[in-house]
């Protein structure tokens, strides 16, 4: 039997208590092995800053072979650089092909490279890239779902699966060429200048002035709609993809257009949404393009099934469409625009974008939804609260393997400060220091200090207050 599941942007939560170890890109098995805190993993991060990145390169998604060249620009020079390149891929030269290279743990994809204090290096590699995975880790076994020719099927190629050489997650500015067969569409991260046509397929040539990585996305989909808001959305999909069955236009355009409103327009020339039938919700999003998996047989459900799926879901606020549109639009700007420094750093991005689905909700569906809503998420969240605290970050997943606890204490603890928070200096006052945040820190990552530090706006005593819930176990019971 399939199992029904409802989900956020980075894992899947079963209708029975799921338990799965996810993972990681390579850059958390550094930190791990030589014991960085988060300061010392931010001077780590300040040593090895791209100046810019361009990637050139062949995909064939039936084969998952990726056969492409990297140029990495540093903004200063070193004598080695310590990379991450998925361990699928093998180098086949390094600049010229002299400098040695030390498969650190090529499980993980680290590697050291020898610059001899260059700034600039050039990488070719190819090879195949691990399998897309359409299963769920449930109690440590495989569900390997039902049916799965009724799913959409894409090839994704994220900035989080290393498949390009990088040193670390940092925004850049970035170039991809990437030329793919005939019959297969491409989105990707950033603006798409121009697409090609030459011997082995079709070029698509992306450009971003400053990503945080860049994303592909490969599939048989199409464009199957256009929304002509204040920043264009165009919609892709299957052949045969009814999207209207899970969203409509308005509500697509009314969350942009409320976040736009209280949080600033996005730097993007037009927005990508991309819909597949899968076997739960869940997404993803990157600058500029946002994939939204949906559940298939969701049109086929009664509405006390749907209300059964969703009450099991530890993030539910006003549904499942709702909630995944709502929070992976937020991430255009918690993400796209400002993101995390550190794998400790990351609730800033999840809990801001949780706290903006809670603002949303407050704003299209009234204060007694919002003060209920909160009141079920306190409610959900004090069962976790003893296990961590926000600042642990990624580390959560591999300390508890349960992915309830890493949703109540990075989405949902820091989303309830956020509304006390807003209880105390008034909503209008919070929408002002977030704008300031993210104009003063665009297109840059910001640590947990940093962050709280504007957050208080000088108020030691708010200071304090907010460490609580960050750094502390437990629930505190206000601001």
């Amino acid at each position: 039997m399939v199992k029904k599941t409802f989900s956020d942007s980075i894992g899947r939560q079963t209708r029975k208590p799921a338990h799965a170890l996810f993972a990681f890109s390579g850059i958390f098995f550094i930190w791990t092995l030589f014991g960085f805190t988060a300061e010392t993993a931010k001077a780590f991060v300040d040593n090895n800053r791209l100046h810019s990145l361009e990637v050139n390169g062949y995909y064939d998604p039936a084969r998952n072979y990726l056969d492409a060249t990297a140029r990495l620009r540093f903004a200063e020079p070193a004598n080695e650089r310590y990379l991450w390149l998925a361990a699928g891929l093998q180098l086949s030269s390094v600049s010229s092909d002299s400098l040695p290279v030390l498969h650190f743990k090529h499980d993980s994809g680290l590697l050291v490279v020898q610059n001899f204090g260059e700034s600039e290096l050039e990488l070719r590699y190819s090879g195949r890239l691990a399998p897309d995975d359409n299963s769920v880790e449930t109690n440590g076994k495989q569900d390997i779902r039902e049916n799965q020719n009724q799913f959409d099927d894409y090839h994704i190629l994220s900035y989080i699966k290393d498949f390009y050489p990088h040193p670390l997650f940092d925004f850049t500015p970035m170039k991809t060429n990437i030329t793919i067969p005939r019959g297969w569409s491409c989105l990707g991260s950033g603006t798409l200048l121009a697409v090609q046509p030459d011997a082995a397929g079709n070029k698509y040539m992306f450009d971003s002035v400053e990503a945080k990585g860049m994303t592909l996305v490969c599939g048989r989909f199409r464009q199957i709609g256009l929304l002509e808001s204040e920043i264009p959305i165009r919609l892709h999909g299957w052949p045969g993809f009814q999207y209207r069955n899970y969203f409509n236009e308005p509500e697509i355009e009314r969350v942009l257009s409320f976040y736009s409103k209280y949080l600033g327009t996005l730097s993007v020339p037009e927005l990508n949404v991309l819909f597949r039938r899968a076997g739960n919700f869940c997404g993803i999003s990157y600058k500029g393009l946002i994939v939204l998996d949906v559940d298939a047989s969701w049109p086929r459900l009664s509405n006390q099934s749907r209300k059964k799926i969703e009450q099991e879901s530890l993030l539910l606020m006003a549904g499942a469409q709702n909630d995944l549109l709502a929070h992976e639009m937020a991430h255009q700007w918690w993400g796209g625009l400002v993101s995390w420094e550190t794998a400790f750093d990351n609730w800033i991005t999840e809990g801001l974008a949780t706290y903006s689905t809670l603002a949303y909700l407050r704003e299209w569906q009234g204060e007694k939804t919002y003060r209920k809503t909160l009141c079920r998420l306190r409610q959900k969240a004090k069962r976790y609260a003893k296990l961590g605290f926000p600042a642990v970050g990624f580390k959560l997943k591999l300390m508890h393997r349960d992915l309830k606890v890493y949703q109540a204490l990075v989405y949902v603890k820091p989303a309830l400060m956020l509304a006390a928070l807003a209880d105390k200096i008034g909503q209008v006052e919070l929408w002002g220091r977030l704008r300031s945040i993210l104009k003063n820190y665009r297109c840059r990552n910001v640590s947990t200090t940093e962050f709280l530090a504007m957050l208080s706006d000088g108020d030691a005593n708010m200071l304090a207050r907010l460490k609580e819930w960050i750094y502390g176990n437990g629930l505190p019971g206000g601001l």
